[in-house]
């Protein structure tokens, strides 16, 4: 299997500049979702780009 660049990976390449922007309720809404089926805490306090990341593990986690 062909190695990957771990930085096409990230869903948070090419946001924004503003990295304190906070989630949207769209995010929270799936964030809660995908922890509750992962079995894991909700982070209220993450911001834009770090619910993206979290979201894009969480649906890997629980492929």
């Amino acid at each position: 299997m062909p190695m990957q660049n771990s930085i096409s990976l990230d869903p948070a390449v090419g946001l924004g500049p503003d990295p304190e922007q906070r989630m949207t309720e769209e995010q929270a809404v799936k964030l809660r979702e995908l922890t509750a089926r992962a079995d894991e805490a909700f982070d209220a306090s993450l911001t834009y780009r770090q619910a993206q990341r979290r979201i894009a593990h969480l649906q890997e986690y629980l492929k």
